[in-house]
Parts: structure tokens; sequence; C-alpha cells
């Protein structure tokens, strides 16, 4: 709909939570929608690249993009609780132009991730050795995680430039596979009781309840430690380790 809630929140990390959520609802109400815009300035190659993403419609991609692009300007200074400091926020966003110009920043680079998510999913198809299944099911889940109706606005306009490091990690991983699969294994034990802690922790949110600062963080340093398990070359953006994660997790 049109409108914003408020409700009473359990915890301050829920409350921190659903208040980000909210504030980038009210610049979303507020801000010009430019879709069509976007839309309508796309060649029609691009627009045939969008076809293949998980969204029904290239005008939600884009709308999902116009969220992450005011999720960044709410995330790039404290969270508004007066309505001067929303009023900041909003002046932030700039003209109409320079909202376009930010939303299609990002279809770019959604457009790369895409295609790498595209040559991901490639590589993990077609027949496998059985002993192969477990690791290909572990990247496979990753992919899911990482590409799905809604992922744009749900990752934001920073990650999402990790996008094609992260899918490059995996399709390293699948051919190192076929060469060593023990080493796959040892290396994936480093990793599985983190993912696990993460994902229990997610599924323990209350229904409609938004990760926190503390579990988005985990998420992402995941991804990243992925990388330097798998695909040490192609760097991390972030110091990365089993302790640090394992800190945050509690």
């Amino acid at each position: 709909g049109t409108t914003v809630g408020l409700v009473v929140a359990g915890s301050a990390e829920e409350a921190e939570a659903r208040h980000r959520l909210g504030v980038v609802r009210l610049l979303l109400l507020a801000l010009p929608n430019v879709g069509k815009e976007v839309v309508d300035g796309l060649s029609t190659m691009e627009k045939l690249a969008l076809a293949g993403s998980p969204y029904p419609s290239a005008a939600e991609l884009v709308e999902d993009c116009r969220a992450a692009v005011v999720q960044q300007l709410v995330d790039a200074r404290p969270l508004p609780r007066t309505q001067e400091a929303y009023a900041a926020v909003l002046a932030a966003a700039g003209t109409p132009a320079d909202l376009v110009a930010a939303v299609r920043a990002v279809l770019a680079d959604v457009m790369r991730a895409l295609e790498a998510y595209r040559e991901t999913d490639k590589a993990l198809s077609g027949r496998a050795d059985m002993f192969q299944l477990p690791a290909l099911t572990d990247m496979k889940d990753q992919l899911a995680r990482l590409v799905h109706r809604g992922f744009v606005a749900e990752a934001g306009a920073q990650q999402i430039r990790r996008y094609p490091t992260y899918l490059k990690a995996i399709v390293e991983r699948r051919r190192k596979l076929d060469a060593d699969l023990r080493a796959d294994r040892t290396t994936h034990d480093r990793i599985a009781s983190l993912q696990d802690a993460y994902l229990h922790q997610v599924e323990a949110l209350a229904e409609g309840r938004p990760p926190g600062p503390r579990l988005r963080q985990v998420r992402w340093m995941l991804e990243e430690y992925r990388v330097q398990l798998w695909a040490q070359h192609l760097g991390t953006a972030e110091k990365v380790s089993d302790a640090r994660i394992r800190k945050l997790l509690g």
C-alpha cells in the first residue's frame, strides 16, 4: 500500500532493524518513482538480459534497484529519529535526475551480477558424480541465497558490486571439485558450522522480523570467507576469519 506502520518491538536490535526498513519505506513513498524512465532508457539487449532474472518484470527489478539506492542513503548516516534528520536524508536523494542516475548505476551492477549468475548456474548444471552431490548442493544453496526475487534490495547497492566475485568463487570451487573432492570436504568443514549457526539464528527470528546489523554483517562475512577458502586470488573486501565470524555469532 501507501502507508507505514508503527509497532512496539521486543528488543533494541529488533527496533533498529524495523525502524531502518520503515525509514526506507517512507522515503520510497516520498521520492518520485523513476522506474518507467529507467526502463524506457534501456537498450533491447539490456532488456533481454533482464528477462533472465528471477524478477517477473524489468519494472519490478528496477524498483528494487530504487530501494537499494534509498537504503544506501539511509545506511550512510545515523538512523533518523526526528523530522529534521529525516528531511536531511530526503534532501540527500537530490533531484529526480540524480535519482535516475543512481538507479541506473545500481542496475548496471545488477546486470554484471546477473551475467555472472548465469555462468555460475551453467557451471553447476549437468551430470555429476554422486560423491560430489553434497558439495554441489551446498553451492546451489549458496547461489539461491545470493540471487532470488528481491535480492537487490536485500543485498544493497554496495554488496551487489561484490556479487561477481562471490559467483566466480563458486565457479572456481566447482572446477576444483573435479580435481580433489577430499580437499573440498576439508575446506567445507571450516565454514559449515558457521553457516549453519547463522542460518539457525535467521530462522529463529519471529515472522516478519528483519535481521539486525549483526546478522547482516555475518551474512556477508560468510560470503567473503568462502572467497578466501576457495578463490583467495580473487581477494576479499575485508579481513575475515573463523574467529571473527564466531565472535559476531556469539
